[in-house]
C-alpha cells in the first residue's frame, strides 16, 4: 500500500471515528427517524431535534437498533478503538482500546481498583 493511500485511509478512519464519537456522546438522547428513502436520521432529543448523523444502506436499521441498546461508555470506547486503529496509536494502544471496549460492553471484567487501607 502506498504511503499516500495509507495516509488517506487513516484520515478517513479518523473522520469516521470522530463522527462515531459524536453519535455515541449523545447516547441515550438520540431520536431515530426513518425517512421515505430508507435512510435513518439520528436527531438530538433536545436542541430542537438537530440532526447528528444519517445512516445509509442495508445495515442502517441494524446500526439504529445497536445504538438504541448501546451504552454511552461503550460507544465512546468504540470510537477510541477506531481512532487508534486508524494510525493514531501503536499495537499496545490498539490492544488497550480493544480491552476498554470489551469492558464497557460487559464482556471483560473491569480492572480491580486497589484502595489503600
Amino acid at each position: 500500500m502506498g504511503d499516500d493511500q495509507g495516509r488517506a485511509e487513516r484520515a478517513r478512519i479518523a473522520e469516521l471515528a470522530d463522527q462515531w464519537r459524536k453519535i455515541s456522546g449523545r447516547l441515550p438522547f438520540l431520536v431515530v427517524e426513518h425517512t421515505d428513502r430508507g435512510d435513518i436520521v439520528l436527531r438530538e432529543q433536545f436542541a430542537d431535534g438537530e440532526p447528528v448523523a444519517t445512516l445509509h444502506g442495508r445495515w442502517a436499521p441494524e446500526i439504529a437498533r445497536y445504538l438504541d441498546r448501546l451504552q454511552k461508555d461503550a460507544g465512546v470506547a468504540l470510537a477510541e478503538l477506531l481512532w487508534v486503529i486508524g494510525g493514531h496509536g501503536d499495537g499496545r494502544d490498539i490492544r488497550r482500546a480493544a480491552l476498554n471496549l470489551l469492558r464497557a460492553m460487559g464482556l471483560e471484567q473491569r480492572k480491580a481498583r486497589h484502595r489503600p487501607r
